[in-house]
């Protein structure tokens, strides 16, 4: 009888397995290798296997992981044949990514590699990832994947997020400025202000502007040439000095990107950290970004031009918070003493207008979070400060605008989002500047590690929903803050709201780009926009304190049109808000600024009592001196701007003009006691007459350019202030330019 074959079978010794390129490979590891028959919906074991199956998350790799060789078999034979390039760590991640559940895995990030060769870019590849990895907080690479997939197929269904909460006007206070509640919640502020570490994002660079240098660099103005980096430092050292307590410094972060974080540091150096301490800057990196999505698999994008490249996207600004929970910042200012930390952006002059006034609404009001705001239009394209409620549940956040109509169409208010008796929605614009209470802050991050919920936003081709028009990413806001707050927490969020023309204005587009925007009714956004606006922010404190403050007519540089001045400079070591310019100005009705004045104004020991001017004028008190003006009429030529769209130098061609020194009074006030400049303080109101002027235009219009721009390690602006040869030609000066 023939022997049964089978069961009697002799079983042959184990033998290693073999990858595709023939070498041997060690054991799979279950607790990292998915299931494929999982995958292809065979497996029979159940919750037995020892596989993962796709409910299952990866055991997260480390630098001690077994080296993944194991799974070399089902790897593109690219990434087999060079596996030996990378380190255990990275093979693990390499074979994990093949390994994804179903159509999820991302064997294409391998498949066009040659079986040999380009080494370095191979490796530069998963050094990439591996980067990812290692920065994104919630689960890694995988992790990130993970989450993406779960968003897009909520997008693609067109879940709502907003689906089941019912909005209402949220708590907090608008200000007039130069009210008595705006003055008194000022002073209140003022006590706070000695208290606060101040966080700048200032991720980006200047190109989408025209500018080829981080836009920190940009110079706010071209009166004085300061830069918004020394404005901010100047500005927070004037707060130091006159409100913290006797050796307290008051700390800055600035969080950068791979982009901007040299020049950042260069800038910084070059300038002695523009009269800062070292130690009282802390400089936060952000990651790389986050790979490029290009299907609703969240497969990862390769480079158009390079299969050894993957596309990557920025992640948003939200990540500010886990960079200063994961560094220790938020943490060692609460051991440093302060009380308050203050979010801002990189190119907002006015952004301080409101910091002594938020502070005081926190303090009164005991807020966790405060959010800076203007008043908005009904339906007008900003983000809206909302509270919203489902069940026992609340929260106050910025809601799109494009949500919050239909939103509020749906729950409370058929016709949606519509102005009050004010003029203006009652739900106010979000500008994202925010105020923190520090203790509060520490603690959520310690909770949570600062980790933002993201969102997604991609744009589809088809109706189904299937095809991206380009890839996309998964972003995070800082402003999102208070969707990680609970219980008490979500009742101590509100906002302080102020006209936008004191308190946002923000330089973000190119000229051309901006011109559309104000076309239709939008503010542009620009270099020209953001000088005028901040002029102009100063005009309307001075006039709301009594002074008499002329406006200038409407020019138009480069298709932008702007007020033309007066252009007034009021250095933060002179006053930086608007209680100080009422001790700075004890005479208000007695200052007259005529529309087409240039004004500027700097030193903590000067005092304008009164002064008529119509020109140009730099008044300067030395550290350690005073001064008074008292009785000083100015009128001479003055400073134009001059039309000049097609200047070498970028500051000047992106804001569409230059400006051209005329004629200055220039005043000194020196520490040994002696005044610089033709001015006495013998005059008196019967007998005061207009001084004789001193001539100080600028330096040669070269000069003054080869001084301010850099394309490597950024210098300080000109001091365009210095005496220089008067310009000759008193006919010729205008070359076209409006004169006021």
């Amino acid at each position: 009888m023939a022997k049964k074959k089978g069961n009697n079978r002799k079983k042959k010794p184990s033998q290693a397995r073999k990858n595709s390129s023939g070498a041997r490979s060690p054991p799979l590891d279950p607790s990292s290798t998915v299931c494929k028959f999982y995958a292809e919906g065979k497996c029979r074991n159940g919750d037995d296997c020892k596989f993962l199956h796709s409910d299952a998350k990866p055991v997260a790799a480390t630098a001690t992981s077994a080296a993944p060789e194991a799974a070399a078999d089902a790897l593109p034979l690219g990434l087999a044949n060079s596996i030996s390039l990378f380190t255990p760590a990275q093979q693990t991640l390499a074979t994990q990514l093949c390994n994804l559940p179903g159509t999820t895995n991302q064997r294409h990030l391998f498949e066009k590699w040659s079986p040999d060769g380009n080494d370095d870019k191979k490796k530069a590849l998963i050094a990439k990832l591996e980067l990812v990895d290692q920065s994104y907080p919630d689960g890694g690479l995988t992790g990130y994947l993970s989450n993406a997939i779960a968003l897009l197929e909520k997008s693609r269904r067109g879940e709502n997020p907003l689906e089941g909460w019912i909005p209402s006007v949220p708590k907090g206070e608008a200000f007039e400025v130069g009210s008595d509640a705006f003055l008194s919640t000022e002073q209140l502020g003022l006590k706070e202000v000695g208290k606060c570490g101040f966080v700048l994002v200032a991720g980006g660079l200047g190109e989408r502007l025209g500018y080829g240098d981080i836009k920190i660099g940009l110079p706010t103005e071209l009166a004085t040439g300061t830069s918004y980096i020394q404005f901010y430092i100047e500005t927070i050292l004037a707060f130091q000095s006159r409100y913290a307590e006797p050796g307290k410094k008051l700390p800055l972060c600035i969080m950068t990107s791979g982009d901007t974080n040299a020049k950042t540091v260069a800038l910084l150096s070059a300038n002695n950290y523009f009269g800062m301490e070292k130690d009282q800057i802390t400089i936060v990196q952000q990651g790389q970004g986050v790979p490029a999505l290009y299907d609703n698999d969240a497969h990862i994008a390769l480079d158009t031009e390079d299969p050894y490249d993957i596309q990557m996207k920025p992640h948003g600004h939200g990540d500010i918070h886990a960079l200063l929970h994961s560094n220790g910042v938020a943490k060692a200012w609460q051991s440093q003493g302060m009380k308050w930390t203050v979010f801002f952006q990189d190119t907002n002059g006015l952004a301080f207008h409101t910091l002594a006034l938020s502070l005081g609404v926190s303090s009164k009001m005991g807020l966790i979070m405060n959010s800076i705001t203007c008043p908005r239009k009904a339906k007008q394209a900003i983000g809206a400060i909302t509270k919203l409620t489902k069940g026992d549940q609340q929260k106050t956040m910025n809601v799109e605008y494009n949500q919050l109509d239909p939103l509020l169409r749906a729950t409370v208010s058929p016709e949606g989002d519509v102005n009050d008796e004010s003029g203006f929605s009652p739900y106010p614009g979000n500008i994202n500047q925010l105020v923190f209470n520090l203790d509060s802050y520490v603690s959520i991050l310690e909770r949570t590690k600062g980790v933002m919920p993201e969102f997604v936003n991609p744009k589809y081709a088809d109706a189904e929903k299937t095809v991206f028009k380009k890839p996309t990413r998964l972003e995070c806001m800082m402003q999102d803050f208070p969707t990680v707050l609970q219980g008490a927490e979500t009742e101590k969020v509100g906002f302080t709201s102020l006209a936008s023309e004191l308190c946002f204005s923000p330089v973000k587009n190119a000229t051309v780009d901006g011109v559309a925007l104000q076309r239709n009714g939008t503010h542009p956004g620009v270099a020209a926009s953001g000088e005028a606006d901040q002029n102009s922010a100063v005009a309307r404190i001075l006039r709301s304190i009594g002074c008499q403050v002329e406006e200038g007519s409407k020019v138009t540089f480069n298709g932008i049109e702007v007020t033309s001045g007066p252009d007034c400079v009021l250095k933060p070591s002179f006053a930086a808000c608007a209680t100080e310019f009422k001790t700075k100005f004890p005479n208000p009705a007695t200052v007259k600024i005529s529309g087409r004045s240039s004004l500027v104004l700097s030193g903590q020991g000067l005092t304008i009592e009164s002064l008529d001017l119509d020109g140009a004028a730099v008044i300067e008190c030395e550290e350690g001196a005073s001064g008074v003006i008292r009785n000083l009429t100015v009128k001479n030529r003055g400073w134009v701007k001059e039309p000049n769209a097609s200047s070498d130098v970028e500051i000047i061609r992106m804001r569409g003009y230059d400006m051209r020194r005329l004629e200055t009074e220039k005043i000194v006030f020196k520490k040994d006691g002696s005044i610089e400049g033709n001015y006495g303080m013998k005059a008196t109101p019967k007998d005061s007459v207009a001084l004789k002027k001193e001539i100080v235009p600028v330096a040669p219009e070269d000069t003054v350019q080869k001084t301010v721009v850099s394309k490597s390690v950024p210098v300080p602006p000109a001091d365009l202030t210095k005496s220089a040869p008067e310009e000759k030609g008193g006919e010729q000066f205008c070359n076209g330019c409006t004169i006021l």
